[in-house]
Formats: C-alpha cells, sequence, structure tokens
C-alpha cells in the first residue's frame, strides 16, 4: 500500500497552480529575490501535485533519462577523490555544488512529467505558451531595463530579509540579488550586457532564444487581428536588447533555428510562407545595418574576448576526464592548480583573468563531461534525441514548434550553463511534445476501434 497525498480541494481542481502562478506574476518573484529559485519552489509544489495522480506515465525512453539522473546520484561518492593537477577537494560545500544541480534536474523532470500527464482541462496548451510567451515579453523589457537602467541597483525582499552573512556569499547573492546588467569590457569599452530577470548576461541570453518560439507559436491563440499585428512588430522591438547583449552563441543559435525553419518551408513546398520569411528577413537586416546596433554586431565578432580561455578550458576538461573519470565523471566542478599560463596559483596584477574559471563550467556541455561522465553526457543527449527524433518524421506545425528550441538549446550548449532555468523551460516544451503525441496516438487508437466496430 503506498501513501499518497489526500486529493480534495481546490488545489486540487486546478493542480497547475504553482506553475501558473509564477510564471503569470514572474517579476514581482523576481523583486522578492525568487526568480531563479522559485523554479526549483515550483518544481516541489508540482511534485507534490504529481504524487496525488493515481498513475503517473512517462514518455519513451525515460529509462535513458532515469540512468543519467543514476550517473549525477553517484556523482556524490567522487567529489573528494583526489586528480593529479587539480586542488585538493574536502569540506560538505561540495555537496552543496553537487545537489544544487540535482535539484534543478530533478525539478526539471517533475515539469516534463507534470505536464505530459496534465489533462487540457486542467493545464491546457494555451496557458503553458502563452505564459512562456509572457516570459519571453518580460525578458525583452529586462534587456531594456538592463541597457538604460544598469547602474540602478536594489535588493531583493529575500535579500533584504536574510542575514548578510548569507547574502555576502557571491552566489548566493547571484541567485536572490535582482540585478539588471553586468557592465564588462568587451568591445575595449565598459558596456551594460543585460542580465535581468535572470542571473547572468548569458543566461539572459540562453532563455531569450529558448522562449522565443513560444513567443511564436502564442500568436495564433490572440483572434484579434490588432494584437496579433503589435505582437509581430513586438519582434522588431525584441532586436535591439538582443543584439547589445553582445551574446554571439545566442546569435548563433537563432540563425540556426532560421535555417531550420527555411529548410522546413522549402522542403513542404510552403513557397509563399517561405517568401514572407525571407523578405521579414531581408527587411529586418535593412533596418538593423541602417543603425549602430550594425556596427556593435561587428565590434563583437572581432573581440571574440574568451575564445582561448574557453577552448583551454575545454581542452582541459575533456582530456583530465578522460584521463581520471571518464565513465562519471567528478561529481562536481573543480578548480585546476596554477592557470593556463604558468604553473603559478591565481591571478596577478598584470593578468587579473589569468585564473580560469572551474573545471565544467563555461558551458553546460562541458558540466556534462566534467561532472557526469562520458557516460552520463551520451545518456543526457540519447533522451532528447529519442524524444524528438520522431518529430523529424510528422507532418504537424505544432509538433515541429516544439523542435526549435532543442536545437536552441543544442547551439548554445558548449557555451551556456543551461542546467538551471533553461532546462526547466526546454522540459516544458518536452512536456508537451510528448503530451501531443499521446493525444495524437489516442485519437488513432479511437479511430481506429471505431472502426472495428
Amino acid at each position: 500500500m503506498s501513501w499518497r497525498p489526500r486529493s480534495d480541494g481546490w488545489s486540487d481542481r486546478n493542480p497547475a497552480w504553482p506553475l501558473v502562478i509564477f510564471l503569470g506574476a514572474f517579476p514581482l518573484w523576481w523583486i522578492m529575490g525568487l526568480g531563479s529559485l522559485g523554479f526549483l519552489v515550483v518544481g516541489a509544489l508540482l511534485a507534490y501535485q504529481l504524487l496525488k495522480q493515481p498513475q503517473i506515465a512517462v514518455p519513451p525512453g525515460f529509462w535513458i533519462w532515469a540512468l543519467f539522473l543514476v550517473v549525477v546520484l553517484l556523482g556524490v561518492f567522487v567529489l573528494w577523490i583526489p586528480v593529479p593537477g587539480l586542488l585538493p577537494e574536502s569540506g560538505v560545500s561540495r555537496i552543496l555544488s553537487w545537489a544544487f544541480r540535482l535539484l534543478w534536474l530533478l525539478s526539471s523532470t517533475v515539469v516534463l512529467l507534470f505536464i505530459g500527464n496534465a489533462s487540457q482541462r486542467a493545464l491546457p496548451d494555451r496557458t503553458v505558451i502563452v505564459l512562456l510567451a509572457m516570459l519571453f515579453g518580460v525578458t525583452v523589457l529586462g534587456g531594456y531595463a538592463g541597457i538604460f537602467f544598469s547602474s540602478l541597483d536594489f535588493p531583493s525582499l529575500l535579500e533584504a530579509a536574510l542575514p548578510h552573512a548569507i547574502t555576502s556569499n557571491t552566489f548566493v547573492n547571484s541567485q536572490i540579488h535582482p540585478g539588471l546588467a553586468q557592465v564588462q569590457d568587451i568591445l575595449g569599452y565598459s558596456s551594460p550586457r543585460p542580465k535581468a530577470p535572470f542571473e547572468y548576461a548569458n543566461s539572459w541570453g540562453a532563455n531569450y532564444g529558448l522562449l522565443l518560439p513560444f513567443y511564436l507559436l502564442s500568436i495564433r491563440y490572440f483572434p484579434r487581428r490588432w494584437v496579433r499585428i503589435l505582437l509581430w512588430l513586438g519582434l522588431l522591438v525584441a532586436i535591439p536588447p538582443a543584439v547589445l547583449s553582445l551574446n554571439r552563441a545566442m546569435w548563433l543559435g537563432l540563425a540556426a533555428m532560421g535555417v531550420v525553419l527555411l529548410v522546413r518551408m522549402t522542403l513542404r513546398g510552403r513557397f509563399i510562407a517561405l517568401a514572407a520569411v525571407c523578405i521579414s528577413f531581408v527587411t529586418a537586416t535593412i533596418l538593423l545595418i541602417s543603425t549602430p546596433l550594425w556596427d556593435i554586431i561587428q565590434s563583437r565578432i572581432e573581440n571574440p574576448h574568451s575564445n582561448t580561455g574557453r577552448s583551454n578550458l575545454a581542452r582541459y576538461t575533456v582530456e583530465t576526464t578522460l584521463a581520471h573519470s571518464p565513465v562519471i565523471g567528478f561529481g562536481s566542478t573543480r578548480d585546476r592548480q596554477g592557470n593556463f599560463f604558468s604553473i603559478a596559483a591565481g591571478a596577478t596584477a598584470d593578468c587579473h583573468q589569468c585564473s580560469p574559471p572551474q573545471l565544467g563550467t563555461q558551458g553546460s556541455l562541458w558540466f556534462l563531461i566534467f561532472c557526469t561522465g562520458f557516460l552520463g553526457t551520451a545518456l543526457f543527449f540519447a533522451f532528447f534525441i529519442k524524444h524528438y527524433f520522431p518529430v523529424l518524421t510528422v507532418k504537424d506545425p505544432q509538433h515541429w514548434s516544439m523542435l526549435y528550441p532543442a536545437i536552441y538549446f543544442l547551439c548554445v550548449l558548449p557555451t551556456y550553463d543551461t542546467i538551471t532555468t533553461s532546462l526547466f523551460i526546454l522540459m516544458m516544451g518536452t512536456g508537451l511534445s510528448w503530451r501531443w503525441f499521446r493525444q495524437a496516438r489516442a485519437g488513432h487508437l479511437e479511430t481506429t476501434d471505431l472502426r472495428h466496430r
């Protein structure tokens, strides 16, 4: 006899309330200091709602994801093993770092299962898509806030309530402080890179591209013509912060989604729609070239800034994992001894960036390799390939729409930390995609049954 929470009351008639309230009022939660950690809270609340269901279905190939989580769990046993070339590790802080990533993975798993198991009555497609479209709008507005009010700084309500000993921690502060931008010297001068309502400028770029397909998909749910026109014009408004963010990986991911869209339209013979997209793209490009934004794009391409450091870190990450723990990795990130330019440790007065980031950072691909080994990395990719590969064979544009966030996620995986809010958003799309497949299959079986009768 298994225990399940009681099922009665308003909460059970509206099981998706944590997701709806959180995303629907996201700016409020961000000001409170729960813009990032709130996703974990939502994951816990959805898990409680999920456990109330008499039966929980899982998507095809879920065993692959379950094995991946097992590899992540096994990482706790290798957190402190000595590794040549890396600094020795000790203390419970290693567990906290490992547990934090595990919580994000579990929360993302829960939202996948919750959306996939939810009925259209409990959680309509429109609700999920419009909520994520609204989050895209908040991201764009946050981009403008970061550009024009980069010097504005204020504590979140959670930050004001917690003791200074906690909020002064750099990591904790990045999670609960509602900053608007990161001011960085990338183009040869200090310039703000928007990050609101997320933790970092790269997080802003990662989520911008993931949320864009949901914004485009949401337009179909608004019957009034003037509303649709405003939403299409909103795409033009979204361009300046995307350029000023200086996120090259984001630009690459957006271009990849555009190329896939054009190829798909061509193969399906939708030449009128293809022409409309091409004309829109050319018009937007001409408008872009006629503004100072084009000079910023060129300057960013001419100033790679972090290429050398990232490539050195990636190479050392792969070499260390291959040599010392190729199967399950090291559980969490680690510091190496010295830097990439000398055997001396840390930064110097002449080279403040010589101290390299931890191994397993600067891109979730390297996190997967270093922290879960090549087995964990293979399982991670295998799960998404198992789910999204069949999408390539279907003709329904609705099914295809969820492929674009996955394509974007793949493009930014080597550069951005996506095992946080980005994975949560991707899993929401994956849950929708899986639910559509289930509904299509149920409809097919029902039609077949009626024919046999």
